[in-house]
């Protein structure tokens, strides 16, 4: 095998597929990463055996051929020469040489047949979505997804389709996230609901710059497709918890708040709120709400009020008299918080035992966003 390449364009390529590469793995060959050379185009292959990267690079190709290569050698040394014209050659031996117009550099590759490859499946589902959609469906749900392995059902994002709408959810339990759009570039003609793990939700998030995005799935496989590259990963198998149960439809107290007084009062009271269970008490009047946090074992506590509109549906209900009392987990009210575009935001409360929604003041065309937060005992 033999080509030429600029050694940015491989860096930017090399540094993708880095990002799967395990730091420790017991098979030695996944420290490599997978050339293949077929005229100009060279494709790249990474994996931790989970989870599949593939990108496509243009190059100026000699002689056609395959190796695996040691990934981190190779993008360190294509890191100091980025501005340089790179020419590698491998020869029968699976020693690969790097020559540059000043210096000439070799390591030893792997056999290509040892590396392993991502099944290519025929006959799956397809999902195309505009450029900003995945991207932003997916970084409004995956804060909300549970990282406790015991529950696998929740270790993902759902990825709900139908012919009308496509929705996002995660939840760990105690928030939720929703994420409705009905407004894809082609509509699908299947129904099905898929869980993508969290490991690869990040990593589509990290490499995805607002690309359009071609999703194929069934029902144990994924293949996610934008800019030159491919992630390959297996779906979690399992049955996503019937979250629509949890979602109050009559919650009928309506806080409207400023999203920055809210946030930077919350970021405050978790300086003083307990460390393990990070509680706050929220005590809601017509016009204006106290914040209240403390750790009675190291002495701390903290009170702050700031202004608000409080309503509710039942005319008859004064907060001035008696005000609304609840509790949650300041970190996840937070996350709830951060995730509203708007600065004015809207919360929506039944009772002190009963989940608060969350949304932005005006939701964005063809789409539906909501964030559901558990409250804890008020104590």
């Amino acid at each position: 095998m033999k080509f030429s390449v600029k050694g940015d364009k491989l860096v930017d390529s090399l540094s993708k597929l880095n990002s799967v590469i395990p730091t420790r793995s017991p098979l030695p060959i996944l420290d490599n990463i997978l050339f293949e050379l077929t005229g100009n185009e060279l494709k790249l292959l990474a994996s931790d055996l989970e989870i599949f990267i593939r990108t496509t690079v243009e190059v100026d190709g000699k002689t056609d051929g395959k190796v695996a290569i040691p990934a981190k050698r190779l993008l360190d040394i294509s890191r100091t020469l980025t501005s340089a014209s790179l020419t590698l050659e491998v020869n029968e031996k699976n020693r690969i040489s790097i020559k540059t117009t000043n210096g000439k550099y070799t390591i030893g590759g792997e056999p290509a047949e040892d590396f392993p490859v991502p099944e290519e499946k025929t006959g799956m589902h397809k999902l195309e979505l505009e450029g900003t959609m995945m991207r932003r469906c997916l970084s409004k749900t995956i804060h909300a997804v549970n990282t406790d392995e015991l529950r696998r059902n929740m270790a993902g994002v759902l990825l709900d389709v139908n012919k009308n709408e496509l929705k996002f959810v995660a939840t760990d339990g105690f928030r939720l996230a929703k994420i409705i759009k009905d407004n894809f570039k082609i509509q699908s003609e299947v129904e099905e609901k898929i869980i993508i793990p969290l490991k690869t939700g990040n990593l589509i998030l990290k490499l995805n710059n607002n690309d359009d995005t071609v999703i194929d799935f069934d029902e144990n496989d994924l293949k996610v497709t934008f800019a030159g590259i491919e992630i390959f990963s297996k779906l979690i198998d399992d049955t996503f918890p019937s979250y629509e149960n949890v979602i109050p439809k009559d919650n009928n107290k309506i806080l409207k708040i400023s999203k920055t007084d809210l946030s930077n009062s919350l970021k405050r009271a978790l300086i003083f709120a307990d460390v393990i269970t990070k509680r706050v008490k929220l005590e809601i009047s017509n016009s204006s709400m106290q914040i209240k946090a403390d750790n009675p074992e190291i002495g701390s506590e903290g009170e702050e009020t700031i202004d608000c509109n409080f309503v509710s549906n039942d005319a008859a209900e004064d907060f001035d008299k008696t005000p609304f009392v609840i509790a949650f987990n300041a970190g996840y009210l937070l996350d709830a918080v951060s995730q509203m575009e708007t600065e004015e935001i809207n919360i929506s409360f039944g009772s002190p035992s009963k989940a608060a929604i969350s949304t932005p003041s005006e939701q964005l065309a063809n789409e539906n966003f909501i964030e559901l937060i558990m409250p804890v005992r008020v104590g």
